[in-house]
């Protein structure tokens, strides 16, 4: 169940990044402007990416912290149950 969420999340993740680039490739390429316009909008735009970068690193960290998190309860019931058996 953790690596099929994983999983979703790599192809979303790489689905938004290669959409943006092909995006701004394209606005680039079928609107072109003057040298000045093209470098303002190009650092509005790195802006808006690095912005978008930090908070789906943001959540990628915390999905990773409920993966790990989830991880040990279900150790830990295993290795309640198993101590159980023991007994």
């Amino acid at each position: 169940m953790i690596k099929m969420a994983n999983d979703n999340d790599t192809n979303f993740t790489s689905g938004f990044i290669i959409g943006g680039i092909l995006g701004l490739v394209g606005g680039l390429v079928f609107a072109p402007r003057p040298g000045e316009e093209t470098r303002a909008i190009l650092t509005e735009a790195s802006n808006e990416w690095r912005e978008k970068a930090k908070d789906l690193t943001e959540f990628a960290k915390e999905r990773i912290i409920e993966a790990t998190n989830e991880g040990k309860r279900v150790a830990d019931t295993l290795r309640e149950e198993f101590e159980e058996k023991e007994d």
